[in-house]
């Protein structure tokens, strides 16, 4: 008959064991790296100025804690029509 304190150590080797292999796999997929290069074509494109969209979220921003901003559901409908369209895709 196993006794109360063997089957405690077993137990606790176990969930040792578990807790070394989880770590071992966590830390392999932490050290995987990737690598990304941009196409020519993404190097040759002009960076956006952001400083217009940054405004704009600021006012919205604004509306939306005074409560005043209103969803229009045309111009979303508008404006991913017009992103789409004109994607490289």
């Amino acid at each position: 008959m196993i006794e109360r304190v063997d089957l405690w150590n077993l137990v606790n080797n176990i969930l040792e064991q578990e807790r070394k292999s989880r770590e071992k796999t966590a830390g392999v997929k932490e050290q995987e790296a990737v690598k990304v290069e941009l196409s020519e074509i993404a190097k040759s494109r002009p960076q956006p100025d952001l400083s217009e969209l940054e405004s704009k979220v600021l006012e919205i921003k604004a509306k939306l804690e005074r409560g005043e901003y209103k969803v229009e559901p045309e111009k979303i409908f508008e404006g991913l029509s017009k992103y789409l369209s004109s994607s490289d895709r």
